[in-house]
């Protein structure tokens, strides 16, 4: 009980240090929240005057943080992260030393962004994370810099954040005139939203896609997502190539097209991926185009001449049937999924999505 009751007062110490160290800048006010879980205090900027600009905060004081190689450590929880994905306000999380009277900063949904790059944190069964903040990254300093921005919505992340929140509102209401309107915006934005902002929107937008497929607003979705791939395809992560074309245990047309595309102008980065033996326990029929692109990478996604059947990989072959450039330019790169077949059997394989 001793314990925690000194845990408690250093809490407190620090969020009262906290508060006033904010409230003394002149661009800023802070407010203690009492009921509102999850979240200690708002910080909202004064200048030139009152106007919404608020950030969400959570306090950690220690009385004495942990350092490494100019870096303060932060325990993220899982609840605090669950919080900030759906929060519509930026969540920092705040360290505090209460023996040095020092805070450091990070922004929640800033760095969930980023962690996507490797597969979302919130897909997995974890319940804390790690992050080491820079020395520089204080509360002191993004008073006057990089809090006022986050604040404000300046920035890449600010923009992802907001597109998918845009795109998951349009879907979930059926609002097929904004679906257009978003579907532009997607392409339009693409350059500015960063790698990790970029690969949020795309996971958003086969959601959507895949809510309206077969209508002549998801055909416009599935025509911009086409158009980012084939600007921005050097940044889309493994995970996001998983979303776009797996379908259970079967694949997405669409979602294969744009593979198809994204080898035609970012063959580098996509052989860099791994996909053929990623793909070889998930669905090997997608593990043998993305085998058969790396291994002939004359051939492009519009070459209707193509014929892999000498080459086999994952137990599978191909056999080119009659009219075959008929086929695919009626269905695209993913024809020739339909006629493989397994190396030791005549069965072929399952219907896909």
């Amino acid at each position: 009980m001793a314990d925690r009751s000194s845990s408690q007062k250093t809490g407190s110490q620090g969020q009262k240090w906290l508060l006033a160290h904010v409230e003394d800048h002149p661009h800023w006010l802070s407010r203690e929240l009492i009921e509102d879980f999850g979240i200690d205090a708002e910080f909202e900027i004064t200048d030139p005057s009152v106007s919404g600009d608020i950030l969400k905060v959570q306090v950690k004081s220690s009385e004495q943080v942990e350092r490494r190689d100019g870096a303060i450590k932060f325990t993220i929880e899982r609840k605090y992260l669950e919080y900030a994905d759906a929060c519509r306000y930026p969540l920092i999380l705040v360290r505090v030393d209460t023996t040095s009277k020092e805070a450091w900063y990070l922004w929640l949904q800033d760095w969930l962004l980023a962690q996507r790059v490797t597969g979302s944190p919130l897909l997995t069964e974890q319940v804390s994370w790690t992050a080491w903040v820079p020395e520089s990254h204080t509360v002191a300093a993004g008073l006057d810099g990089e809090l006022k921005k986050i604040a404000r919505w300046e920035g890449s992340s600010q923009l992802a954040l907001s597109l998918r929140d845009a795109l998951h509102a349009a879907a979930a209401i059926g609002d097929r005139h904004m679906v257009l309107v978003l579907a532009d915006a997607l392409a339009s934005c693409a350059d500015g939203l960063g790698r990790a902002g970029l690969n949020a929107v795309i996971d958003e937008a086969i959601k959507l896609g895949d809510r309206m497929r077969g209508t002549y607003e998801g055909n416009a979705v599935a025509d911009q997502l086409f158009a980012m791939v084939r600007r921005r395809g050097a940044v889309v992560d493994a995970e996001t190539i998983d979303r776009l074309v797996l379908r259970g245990d079967s694949y997405s047309r669409a979602g294969l097209t744009s593979l198809a595309i994204m080898y035609d102008d970012h063959f580098q980065h996509l052989r860099s991926l791994g996909l053929p033996h990623r793909y070889a326990g998930m669905e090997p029929r997608v593990a043998y185009y993305c085998a058969f692109r790396e291994a002939h990478p004359e051939h492009n996604s519009g070459d209707i001449t193509v014929d892999p059947s000498a080459f086999t990989f994952a137990g599978l072959r191909y056999r080119q049937p009659d009219m075959f450039w008929d086929k695919y330019a009626n269905r695209g790169p993913s024809a020739l999924l339909d006629y493989l077949e397994l190396i030791e059997t005549d069965g072929g394989p399952p219907d896909v999505a």
